[in-house]
């Protein structure tokens, strides 16, 4: 199966509203120490599969599920990087990216303001469902 998840947060990182937003602060499964240790918070977005993969028996394609946080110094910062990352999520239509072929995204709940538990973080939270190839593109 191909790595949905790396694709992801490349896809995330080359969106130019998202990247003018955090920069190159796209990460998966959790916020990296270096940030944490920073004790303030800033914009980033974090990536983390949420339990689920649905398949179709037929075709070869894998429907991940993806829970999406986006962090900012406040609220309403976060809700910006959310924005930016709910926008390029929704215009997402067949791209290659690392190999994977993306089909499309779609939200399955949120969002929700929220803080986030490590780091005491204001937070937007949102789950989406992604569709993918499972075979690498060459």
């Amino acid at each position: 199966m191909t790595d949905v998840l790396a694709a992801l947060i490349a896809f995330l990182k080359d969106d130019a509203d998202t990247a003018d937003l955090v920069g190159v602060r796209v990460y998966g499964d959790e916020v990296p120490r270096t940030e944490v240790e920073r004790r303030e918070p800033r914009k980033l977005v974090l990536l983390r599969e949420s339990g689920g993969v649905e398949r179709n028996r037929f075709l070869r394609i894998a429907e991940p599920r993806l829970d999406v946080w986006c962090f900012g110094e406040t609220a309403y910062e976060a809700g910006r990087v959310d924005q930016a990352v709910y926008s390029a999520l929704k215009a997402l239509d067949r791209q290659t990216v690392d190999g994977v072929l993306l089909h499309n995204a779609g939200q399955a709940g949120g969002p929700i303001s929220v803080r986030d538990a490590d780091t005491g973080w204001p937070a937007k939270w949102r789950s989406i469902t992604v569709q993918a190839d499972e075979r690498e593109i060459v």
